[in-house]
């Protein structure tokens, strides 16, 4: 009967620490991952006392085992320090503010074909563009119209020494007669 009594509790032993250690294990980890979004908070865990089984003893003394505590590392975060705004000398214009206006020209298929601008600046910046077709043919023309329709988004807005198109709703000719007529104003605004 003895062997049975002691088997017994040698078992619950055996389940008690690994009750234990799976409880410690999970409160680390919980640890871990809930500072792993937060600055490090130190962890202790009090110590727990796990009952030691000592055969032929009357009266049985529980000893202590000590549980490794975890005091984390402080964290440093590195501070930039700030600079005082600096005043930037204000830029010149390159060109004088007003509304100019050209005719570009280029050859299509059909021929030589024409597209009146005008171009309103400000600080050499397009506040207000127009264009005006002159096509020399009906496909000229149905592709002027079509570079009439999208072209503002390219260039409202724009520095007028960035202002380059290339193709533009399906137009490829008639951006470079706008981008002639576009070299005819800065040289006419030209500060």
């Amino acid at each position: 009967m003895e062997p049975e009594n002691n088997l017994q509790k040698n078992i619950g032993v055996f389940i008690g620490v690994v009750v234990l250690f799976g409880v410690l294990g999970v409160t680390i980890f919980e640890n871990i991952q809930s500072s792993s979004n937060q600055t490090p908070v130190a962890v202790q865990t009090t110590p727990t006392s796990t009952p030691t089984t000592t055969t032929n003893t009357p009266a049985q003394t529980p000893t202590q085992t000590p549980v490794a505590t975890t005091t984390p590392t402080p964290v440093t975060i590195p501070t930039t320090p700030t600079t005082p705004p600096v005043d930037t000398p204000k830029q010149t214009s390159v060109y004088k503010d007003g509304t100019y206006s050209a005719t570009g020209s280029y050859m299509s298929p059909g021929g030589y074909d024409q597209i009146a601008v005008t171009v309103t600046l400000k600080n050499d910046i397009i506040t207000s563009v127009s264009a005006t077709p002159e096509a020399g043919d009906n496909t000229s023309a149905r592709y002027q119209a079509r570079f009439i329709s999208g072209y503002q988004q390219y260039v409202l807005g724009k520095n007028i020494a960035s202002v380059n198109l290339t193709v533009v709703s399906g137009s490829s000719l008639t951006p470079k007669g706008f981008n002639d007529a576009l070299a005819q104003i800065k040289s006419q605004a030209k500060a």
